[in-house]
């Protein structure tokens, strides 16, 4: 029995914009979380610079303009770097489709992730300490192939991660069931 392959081309003007997606903003409390974590790096970051002033150099002119630049470098970085990660909370967003799971993040480089359910092998809800304190969790997707998660959405609500898993779950279910069934392994009637 012969197959004839097909691959026609699609018009992708006729296709469905991912722009046309209205997406969930995360939670309010999330800034607080970004807030903290900038406020850290950007102590972190002004130690370093400050550490410029103990470094011991052997020209006098030369450490006043070492340290002097050093610091000011620093505290240049640690306010734009500031202002981008709180800034950026704004560009964040995620959209459950019947068919899919989207996250949108980037203020200056903007990035869109979308997995179709039938993708997802595992879903996990991971809660730090600092999420945890807000009452946040970040949920990840997980599909063939990774170690790491392929799509992770910070600043959900607890509930609001389980609803999502449970969804998503349930979305994949009949999929995993139908390899279930025709994996031999499993099901000794399908061998031949």
């Amino acid at each position: 029995m012969e197959t004839t392959f097909s691959n026609q081309q699609i018009n992708s003007k006729t296709l469905p914009q991912l722009e046309e997606v209205v997406y969930e903003p995360l939670h309010s409390k999330y800034k607080n979380v970004v807030l903290i974590t900038t406020v850290v790096m950007v102590l972190v970051i002004g130690a370093i610079g400050a550490c410029g002033f103990y470094l011991p150099l052997e020209k006098e002119a030369l450490l006043v303009e070492y340290k002097t630049t050093v610091l000011g470098i620093s505290i240049v970085w640690a306010i734009a770097t500031a202002i981008l990660r709180i800034a950026g909370v704004a560009k964040k967003g995620y959209a459950v489709r019947a068919h899919d799971i989207s996250y949108k993040t980037g203020l200056i480089n903007q990035k869109q992730i979308t997995i179709p359910f039938n993708r997802v092998q595992h879903v996990e809800i991971y809660e730090g300490f600092l999420l945890r304190l807000f009452g946040l969790c970040q949920i990840e997707f997980f599909t063939a192939g990774g170690n790491f998660g392929d799509l992770k959405i910070p600043g959900l609500p607890l509930k609001e991660a389980d609803r999502i898993k449970a969804f998503v779950i349930e979305q994949i279910s009949p999929v995993i069931s139908e390899a279930q069934v025709n994996d031999p392994e499993i099901n000794p009637n399908t061998a031949e």
